[in-house]
């Protein structure tokens, strides 16, 4: 904001106009551009909760099956396409936490 503040002071001193009318735009628009933030974020909230619930809920389950029936699970993680198929899920699972953080990450 300050940027725009200072390109806004050197054009109008090359051309000339009205300081205080071009500091009142330049203020007026970023008071928009805040405005702006705070309702993409209060959009974009649900959304970023949304995210880590279907983050969490593999992992949940994971957890939950393992305590219920640990014989029923034990497959898992004693064998070695057990451990791939885990380790695959895992690497999966991070990716699209990560995807779902960028398509939220909204920038103004």
């Amino acid at each position: 904001d300050l940027d725009i503040v200072v390109t806004a002071i050197i054009v109008q001193r090359s051309t000339g106009g009205n300081l205080a009318e071009i500091l009142q735009n330049v203020a007026h628009m970023m008071r928009e551009r805040i405005r702006i933030r705070g309702e993409i974020k209060t959009l974009t909230t649900q959304q970023q909760l949304s995210g880590y619930l279907v983050a969490a809920i593999p992992l949940g389950l994971l957890l939950m099956f393992t305590l219920i029936n640990p014989d029923y699970m034990a497959p898992l993680y004693n064998t070695t396409i057990g451990r791939v198929v885990l380790g695959g899920g895992g690497i999966l699972q991070l990716i699209g936490f990560l995807i779902v953080g960028k398509i939220v990450n909204i920038e103004v």
